[in-house]
């Protein structure tokens, strides 16, 4: 009996949620990997989902990386991928604020 209901448990319960897991994890590798190996500043607005100005603001707020090449408004995917997984946002609203208050 407690075979049987571990056993509906697991199959009714768990397993669809690891699947949904497991989809959506899946599907933001695949994004990552289909955006260009140069980013441009329309690309970092889409995928941020930001305006110009936010993102004006985080590239001089922050240590956001240099142009790729010295080409104005290109990125290297690689190097604004290691920043946003290592950013400190709570310094980048700090700024803001005082930015704000002046």
């Amino acid at each position: 009996m407690m075979n049987e209901q571990l056993e509906l448990f697991l199959k009714n319960e768990l397993y669809p949620l690891l699947q949904e897991g497991l989809d959506n994890y899946t599907e933001k590798i695949i994004a990552i990997h289909k955006l260009p190996l140069v980013l441009t500043n329309e690309d970092l607005k889409k995928e941020f989902q930001i305006s110009e100005s936010t993102l004006n603001r985080l590239m001089k707020l922050t240590d956001f990386p240099e142009c790729w090449y010295g080409i104005r408004g290109h990125y290297s995917k690689e190097k604004v991928l290691q920043w946003y997984r290592e950013m400190n946002y709570q310094e980048f609203i700090e700024k803001k604020r005082e930015l704000r208050s002046l």
